[in-house]
């Protein structure tokens, strides 16, 4: 028997109906716009789906823009490079925080919470004036090693918590049997901690697909800067607030988001339940 549904039910959905579409509205109405002819656009009349879908814009975007290809390219590499090394880190740290017991640990830990209050924001000049002593501006290796420190901390907190709710006893076991250290941490606990490692990748990809203060701030040239600077240029690129270009090229930059996010869906609410809340 299925139970009735209560008003505070209807309530709760509607308000989370609202508050999902209102982050929708801006995709669906620049996918819409990335679809329309420049006619359709600057007609002057109001209209929420295109009379005649064309992808004019998308086929300018790839073929016309070489930048673009560029800045997508340095943009899959850092975010790549940087989110295998924060996975790596982050799982190798929370689990000697979760698992081992050493001098400091606490301490360390706490140093760990006290980073996550500090905005990363104020970490960019300190950042700047090193990178520039060691000519590291305009590289990628420039951005990486800063993303990877401004995502650890967090990813960290996660994996601690994926860690605690892994039973003790399945490492004994794995031990009994002849593994080692490292093969107690790969071939049990990293099958196990899935959940978190695909919150960690998902957090840690949009954290850095999308960053853009550091990546204007550390890049002047097109051959080290992301995607997220890259668009600023190639709005002026075409013919100055070309809406339908701009479009095209924001959706595209959106695609690899929706790609990673879908595939891991399933593990991510239950990666941030027990990498955040449990203990």
């Amino acid at each position: 028997m299925k139970k009735p549904i209560s008003v505070s039910n209807i309530i709760i959905f509607t308000i989370l109906l609202i508050t999902a579409l209102v982050f929708l509205v801006p995709f669906i109405w620049t996918l819409l716009t990335s679809l329309k002819a420049n006619e359709e656009i600057y007609s002057g009349t109001f209209t929420i789906l295109p009379s005649k879908v064309t992808f004019v814009h998308y086929i300018k975007v790839v073929t016309q823009m070489n930048d673009f290809m560029r800045f997508s390219i340095n943009t899959f590499s850092i975010t790549f490079f940087t989110v295998f090394a924060t996975v790596v880190f982050s799982a190798m740290t929370g689990y000697a925080f979760s698992k081992l017991a050493f001098v400091g640990k606490k301490i360390y830990f706490g140093f760990i919470l006290l980073v996550l209050t500090v905005p990363y924001a104020v970490y960019l000049i300190p950042i700047y004036i090193m990178e520039d002593k060691l000519n590291l501006i305009n590289t990628h290796i420039g951005l990486i090693l800063p993303y990877i420190a401004i995502n650890l901390p967090m990813t960290i907190f996660i994996m601690r918590g994926t860690f605690n709710n892994i039973p003790n006893g399945l490492a004994e076991a794995a031990k009994m049997d002849g593994c080692n250290f490292l093969q107690v941490w790969y071939k049990i606990m990293i099958p196990i901690a899935k959940p978190g490692i695909a919150t960690i990748i998902i957090f840690t990809f949009i954290n850095v697909w999308g960053e853009f203060m550091f990546a204007r701030t550390l890049t002047s040239t097109p051959a080290a800067q992301t995607l997220a600077v890259g668009i600023t240029f190639l709005r002026d690129e075409a013919a100055s607030w070309q809406y339908g270009t701009l479009s095209a090229t924001i959706t595209l930059s959106l695609i690899p988001l929706l790609v990673i996010f879908l595939s891991m869906q399933k593990y991510f609410i239950r990666g941030i339940m027990e990498g955040a809340l449990k203990e």
